[in-house]
């Protein structure tokens, strides 16, 4: 696989790790009294989740994208979604924010953060399982060499 396909896949790896943290977190957010501390743990975490490095590995794969797009592949659905999925990401970012300074009720931030993460795991596995095998088979060594130039 290209290695910036592989780039992307261990930034998939290393927050697929920051996700499970944010589960057990979740778990006992959930099952014990005070969970202010791992409340307040669980949302720092997620907050990493929408920062520089996600903002910019998704302009990453939208070079990507934008390359497939260009070519003749048959172009599976997921991989048209998967622009929109990076705003809904954005979106999610922004309720969580507020959840964190507006409501102390375990069973709303728990389930709005386990409707983002079934949401996140989905797109990560639309990703590598469809787009990018897809990506590594149709683009050209010219359109990853330009791809390289742009990736940040």
């Amino acid at each position: 696989m290209n290695v910036l396909l592989n780039e992307l896949h261990a930034y998939h790896h290393d927050v697929s790790k920051k996700i499970s943290q944010i589960k057990e977190l979740l778990r006992k957010m959930r099952h014990e009294s005070d969970g202010a501390d791992d409340s307040k743990r669980m949302f720092e975490m997620l907050e990493s989740l929408h920062g520089d490095a996600e903002r910019h590995h998704h302009e990453n794969e939208e070079l990507i994208r934008r390359a497939l797009l260009a070519t003749e592949a048959p172009i599976h659905q997921r991989v048209k979604d998967i622009e929109r999925d990076h705003q809904a990401f954005g979106r999610i970012a922004g309720q969580l924010k507020m959840l964190a300074g507006t409501t102390k009720d375990t069973s709303v931030i728990a389930d709005t953060i386990d409707d983002f993460i079934q949401k996140y795991y989905d797109h990560m596995e639309s990703e590598e399982n469809i787009f990018f095998p897809a990506a590594d088979k149709w683009l050209s060594d010219n359109q990853w060499q330009d791809i390289k130039r742009q990736w940040q």
